[in-house]
């Protein structure tokens, strides 16, 4: 009897103790519980970024960023402007006198073309669209050049009595005491059923100019302007005095290029 009363009471003294750890365990499962609901909430909600690198992290540069656009989506291939641009073709031989109107002749071999053609003295264009289209020539008038062309026509077959002095005033109005008459014109060509209509002025200018004998003289004539072209139109220019025309190709070209469908 008294070797039972101790246990009795040592059964007593452990119940507190577990039924402490029982309440201690549910508190903790519930609080875990909680965090865990919240960590879920803030993760779906954007407020939580859970960051886990197990290696070396590669950043991407912008130029990566770009190099991955571009592979993405590729880029059209850019569209060649057509255009053309004509140096003067110098004359061989013997220039003619001729105060008519005259087509000019280009030197194609040393110019740009792209997108365009070229033929006798044409622009030839391929596709079609609004073109500004832009021609500039130089006349020049010095003694040398009378006096050549005059020394060339007195010994020609069937000039007899020929003055070999220079003479400025002439009948034809060549001379320039006369006064020369240097008039360009941008001519436009439309073919129909491949059949060439009759040429339209595009674009005008001139002016009569009266040189002395003993000085170095020059003018230019220049125009530009946008025009709509066709497929298979062409243009043209031509000037009036055409032997007075400067040969270098810085003073006198013509050219044409796309600015809109």
């Amino acid at each position: 009897m008294e070797s039972s009363l101790p246990r009795f009471q040592q059964l007593r003294r452990t119940e507190p103790t577990s039924n402490r750890t029982l309440i201690g365990t549910v508190v903790f499962m519930g609080l875990l519980q909680v965090v865990s609901s919240v960590a879920v909430v803030l993760h779906l909600t954007g407020h939580l970024q859970q960051v886990t690198q197990t290696g070396p992290t590669l950043v991407e540069t912008s130029d990566d960023l770009r190099r991955g656009e571009s592979q993405r989506c590729p880029k059209k291939p850019r569209e060649v402007t057509p255009s053309a641009h004509l140096p003067i073709q110098p004359p061989s031989g013997h220039i003619q006198r001729d105060i008519q109107d005259t087509m000019i002749h280009w030197d194609h071999a040393h110019g740009h073309l792209s997108k365009i053609g070229y033929h006798d003295g044409r622009i030839l264009v391929r596709k079609g669209g609004l073109y500004y289209i832009y021609t500039k020539t130089c006349f020049r008038y010095y003694d040398q050049v009378e006096e050549t062309l005059l020394e060339s026509e007195s010994h020609a077959p069937g000039r007899r009595g020929a003055s070999a002095e220079p003479s400025i005033d002439r009948e034809d109005g060549a001379g320039a005491g006369a006064g020369a008459l240097l008039i360009q014109y941008v001519f436009h060509e439309r073919h129909s059923h491949n059949v060439p209509l009759k040429p339209a002025v595009l674009m005008k200018s001139g002016s009569t100019r009266h040189w002395q004998r003993g000085h170095y003289h020059m003018c230019c004539q220049q125009q530009g302007g946008a025009f709509p072209l066709g497929p298979g139109d062409s243009i043209y220019v031509s000037v009036s005095n055409s032997w007075l025309l400067d040969p270098e190709a810085e003073g006198s070209y013509f050219g044409a290029f796309r600015i809109s469908r």
